[in-house]
């Protein structure tokens, strides 16, 4: 078990690194769709690299979470860092070039490089007292506050500062961020865990566990419906409604503020009420979403749908990733933590995918009204399990 003044400095490494690291993908997702419709032979094709890169995280994170088991996780993190550095290098190629293959290409290297990002709220739990562990993840995503700050803004001096090659220097920026974040990730110290030679339970029995499946659901809907109106959100912002770059970025990094800055307390209102009821209130900061991105087109109503938006995630996928984090022993862990955020990212990788083609085909409005449908489905669930004489946590 870690000193907790050992896994604060941890949390503390792995709340910068966090930051650092949505810093620079939070940079690809605010232009990956403009530079979509640039370089797509089709616009319905804008989102494909997006989607390329979720079903990178998602197909990656099994195997990640394994190597993380063998070689610890410090390792696979710098690997990460590398990943996300070249990748962006490869978008600033494909802009230059006019390549949508490459862009693509740079899109599943960053994908690579999320998939990693991932565990850093889990790496943040390792070897910690249990009480500890729902502000470990809290806090640690709270680090995205650092992106919420400074992609938007960077997003905004740079999408046009070289005008020949419109959003190159912006991934230069992303690339350039990774170097720093190298460094961060030296004073990150986990010590390896003592292995047994077997798991005690059987991968079936901790996946089956109700609270575990309303985990994964709550987890795969937050960040499934966030990536799905965040992808079509600049889309309608700029090309629908002509309100502009610079409104588009306003609005997401208000959105990114909403989703990481509610870290800081979402930690202790799980401790004192559960996560149940922290599900509840993620599902009804959705339903605030809907409304005001339905009502009108200005540029306060994608504020106001996009700010929902990011609160909603906030509670549903830290609540989950805390029920998930707490669900096994060390010796579970690299197994069951890899295949619940595959089935997170693979939802999230379908959703960054229809995110495109619905915008292209049925606009913004009908793709929030179909947002009710999975949101009603949690909520029955999530209200179902209140009656349930399972406990509300699992140790």
């Amino acid at each position: 078990m870690l000193k907790l003044d050992l896994a604060k400095k941890n949390v503390l490494t792995l709340a910068i690194a966090q930051g650092l690291s949505i810093t620079s993908t939070g940079i690809n997702i605010i232009h990956t769709g403009l530079v979509g419709i640039m370089l797509a032979p089709k616009p319905e094709y804008a989102t494909i690299p997006l989607s390329f890169q979720f079903i990178t995280v998602a197909l990656t994170l099994i195997p990640i979470s394994l190597l993380m088991g063998k070689f610890g996780r410090k390792i696979i993190f710098f690997l990460g860092v590398f990943s996300c550095f070249i990748g962006s290098l490869l978008v600033v190629y494909a802009i230059f070039e006019k390549s949508f293959f490459t862009f693509i290409f740079g899109a599943i290297f960053i994908g690579l490089s999320q998939s990693t990002q991932q565990f850093y709220r889990y790496a943040a739990t390792d070897n910690v007292p249990n009480e500890f562990k729902s502000k470990a993840i809290s806090l640690v995503l709270g680090g995205g506050i650092i992106a919420a700050i400074l992609g938007p803004e960077l997003s905004k001096v740079s999408y046009n500062y070289i005008t020949e090659y419109q959003y190159l220097a912006a991934y230069l920026i992303a690339a350039s961020i990774q170097i720093i974040n190298f460094f961060v990730l030296f004073f990150l110290k986990i010590p390896p865990d003592k292995k047994a030679s077997e798991v005690k339970r059987s991968i079936s029995s901790i996946l089956t566990q109700k609270r575990l499946i309303l985990a994964v659901c709550a987890a795969a809907l937050g960040y499934s419906l966030m990536s799905f109106l965040m992808t079509a959100a600049p889309l309608q912002i700029v090309n629908i409604c002509k309100l502009g770059n610079d409104t588009s970025a306003n609005v997401i990094q208000w959105h990114v503020i909403a989703m990481f800055a509610p870290s800081f307390f979402t930690g202790y209102l799980i401790s004192n009420y559960g996560n149940r009821k922290i599900m509840l209130l993620g599902i009804i900061f959705y339903l605030f979403s809907i409304y005001f991105g339905t009502v009108g087109e200005k540029a306060y109503h994608f504020w106001l749908s996009l700010f929902f938006c990011g609160l909603g995630w906030n509670f549903l996928y830290v609540g989950g990733s805390d029920e998930i984090a707490k669900s096994t022993n060390p010796k579970e862990r690299a197994s069951v933590q890899g295949i619940t955020d595959f089935i997170i990212f693979f939802s999230v990788s379908l959703a960054s995918l229809l995110a495109g083609t619905l915008h292209s085909n049925i606009g913004w409005n009908q793709m929030l009204y179909i947002s009710l449908i999975p949101l009603f489905c949690l909520g029955v669930y999530v209200t179902s399990l209140f009656f349930s004489k399972e406990p509300n946590t699992i140790f």
